[in-house]
């Protein structure tokens, strides 16, 4: 029997990124006031030997702070969206619009991933797999994702038949049967979830694709 559990979605949403940056910009800005300062008392000039590699330097630096405050903000400045599971249902809350999958009726489940390109922000790097999932039940559809490396996901993917959508690139190296039917359904779908998707931690997302299967009938 499935017990209760409630999961954060989008932890890291948009709100808590613009102010991650804000923090970073602020943190350069003082440092490079106590800059000035630390110029006028060491050269009495404003030379530009000591300006580049300050800038660079406290430019960095400036990283730390700013993921520090990304981490508290995250554990106070909540979404407003949450995943719960239990034995019956998996329950999206939609700020107060609950979308549920009845998990004692039939249910469909779609599964698949794709490889990063190209590196976003801090934490998710080049290489790293993005896995999606997709519950639908009449017109109720439910999208969660995570970010993976390729040995993190790899078990999980092999076990839940994860689709892979390949880049133009990949695809017309691949050697096979063409897929194109397969790959416009689960276009569809990551369509939905780039403008639905609610995104959930690695261990949270595996625990619901693992726990939420399809029902036959």
């Amino acid at each position: 029997m499935t017990a209760d559990r409630s999961f954060i979605v989008d932890r890291l949403h948009g709100r808590v990124r613009v102010a991650t940056v804000v923090v970073w910009l602020g943190c350069w800005v003082a440092l490079m006031g106590i800059g000035v300062g630390l110029s006028a008392l060491l050269f009495g000039t404003q030379p530009i030997l000591f300006w580049l590699p300050w800038s660079l330097g406290t430019l960095w630096f400036s990283q730390y702070p700013s993921r520090w405050a990304e981490a508290r903000l995250a554990e106070r400045w909540p979404s407003g969206r949450t995943l719960h599971l239990s034995a019956a249902a998996l329950t999206l809350n939609n700020a107060g619009q609950p979308v549920e999958i009845n998990r004692q009726l039939p249910f469909q489940r779609s599964t698949w991933c794709f490889k990063i390109q190209r590196q976003r922000g801090s934490r998710v790097p080049a290489g790293h797999f993005c896995l999606a999932a997709r519950w639908g039940q009449d017109q109720n559809e439910i999208v969660m994702y995570a970010f993976a490396s390729q040995a993190e996901s790899a078990a999980l993917r092999a076990d839940n038949g994860f689709y892979e959508l390949l880049s133009a690139r990949d695809r017309s190296a691949a050697a096979g049967p063409t897929t194109r039917g397969r790959d416009e359904a689960y276009l569809a779908a990551e369509n939905a979830r780039y403008e639905r998707g609610g995104e959930l931690s690695l261990a949270d997302f595996e625990e619901v694709v693992r726990t939420v299967a399809p029902v036959s009938g």
